[in-house]
């Protein structure tokens, strides 16, 4: 649900609020904000019809009968998801689509692809029965940014021990939904997330802060597993799914099951705001060493994201993948995540980005330019704009070395079966 670079940034958070602050070498400066680059005005909408020469070349860089297959896969549980949402319409552009046309997409799509054209007369195709919308990015140019996020496969036990003394925790009976729109028309369709406290009033539920150093959910027999490291829970916790191994051979899938709802914040930046790494130098396993050998810099680190994510224990599908926000389980390279505020989840998308490969040891080979259809199957907490996306990776050391080293801007398009001539 989350990516690697966010996981690396996610080490760091606002220093002022803390008591005290890890020691940092003091060699390395805290890096000066970036101003940030301009975004779209607040008329403007965050997807664009093209047309004509606006439209991209549709050439899809993952050739294997694998990738190909995998992108059939991905676009029927589209068309599955969409068959069965609610009849609602979707914003897109100027114009207002309902799932069905956006199931007919995946359907027609699937039907094009399957028939292997040649690229030119495919290109043709695809231009000719598709309305082409572009995002309007970050800056309202186009830019967006791309990373990656996979499934972490953790060492884990079903009894706390030495060795592993840190729980994950399922959904607590006491967290509330609240929906603004439910008590009046007024307030917008937006759901709250909160507890009652002692005093019987609504507040927000316990930040991460709260359950891991002050153990508010500790002894209410919540615990699912335990983990070794408190890292190891942050990684689970970001990507928002994972494979746990345990020590008699078995294998579970920890899978999302709801959040806190705090707003995320990356740990790694907070930590590059302190003077500990600059934001070119983080890298996953520099921050894995720097809390192995800084212990006491964890509960102020991890503190800074007060987000914290909830799990259920599941058995492990047959292809090893998460099940996406959108209740279908996600193909490696063929589901991304985006703001469902923006496109609708089940959408078909072809993006072009910087991507890097790695070999099937998970050494990295290189990054390269990529094009790619994908769908729409996930969300994010850190996916929010049209400037973000996310693409899953996958399991296994191929897929976390590539999600850990995608951080690059490209661009976005989402494609919408066009509609029939009108007769009244």
């Amino acid at each position: 649900m989350m990516n690697i670079v966010w996981l690396l940034l996610a080490f760091m958070a606002h220093a002022a609020a803390a008591p005290q602050q890890p020691a940092a070498p003091a060699a390395t400066p805290p890096v000066s904000a970036q101003p940030a680059a301009p975004g779209p005005s607040a008329q403007a909408a965050p997807l664009k019809l093209l047309s004509g020469s606006e439209l991209p070349r549709f050439d899809d860089s993952l050739t294997t009968k694998k990738a190909r297959a995998n992108l059939v896969k991905a676009a029927q549980k589209a068309a599955l998801y969409l068959s069965k949402s609610q009849p609602k319409l979707f914003r897109i552009a100027d114009r207002d689509y309902g799932p069905a046309i956006l199931e007919a997409t995946a359907r027609e799509f699937i039907a094009l692809w399957q028939q292997d054209l040649p690229p030119e007369e495919f290109n043709a195709k695809v231009a000719e029965d598709f309305d082409v919308f572009m995002s309007v990015g970050s800056d309202g140019q186009g830019k967006v940014v791309f990373s990656s996020y996979y499934q972490p496969e953790l060492p884990a036990s079903m009894a706390k021990s030495p060795k592993y003394p840190y729980p994950i925790y399922k959904k607590p009976p006491d967290i509330l939904e609240v929906g603004l729109a439910d008590f009046d028309k007024k307030y917008p369709a937006d759901t709250l997330i909160g507890r009652v406290d002692k005093d019987k009033k609504v507040v927000p539920y316990f930040n991460r802060d709260q359950i891991d150093s002050h153990k508010a959910l500790a002894g209410k027999g919540l615990e699912l597993a335990w983990l070794p490291t408190k890292f190891d829970i942050l990684d689970l916790h970001i990507q928002g799914s994972g494979i746990l191994m345990f020590p008699s051979g078995r294998k579970l899938l920890a899978q999302f099951a709801a959040t806190n709802a705090w707003t995320y914040n990356s740990v790694g930046l907070s930590l590059v705001k302190a003077g500990v790494f600059t934001r070119e130098e983080i890298t996953h396993e520099k921050l894995r060493r720097y809390f192995r050998d800084h212990p006491e810099a964890q509960e102020w680190a991890m503190a800074q994201n007060p987000r914290y994510t909830f799990f259920k224990l599941m058995p492990l599908p047959a292809d090893g993948e998460p099940m996406g926000t959108a209740e279908q389980s996600l193909n490696p390279g063929r589901a991304i995540a985006i703001d469902p505020s923006i496109i609708p989840l089940g959408a078909l998308a072809y993006f072009s980005t910087l991507s890097p490969q790695a070999d099937s040891e998970g050494k990295l080979v290189g990054k390269f330019p990529t094009n790619r259809f994908a769908f729409c199957l996930d969300t994010g907490g850190a996916i929010k704009g049209p400037g973000r996306v996310d693409i899953y990776a996958g399991h296994g050391k191929m897929a976390a070395e590539m999600a850990k080293n995608q951080w690059a801007d490209g661009q976005l398009y989402i494609l919408v079966k066009k509609v029939p001539a009108r007769e009244r």
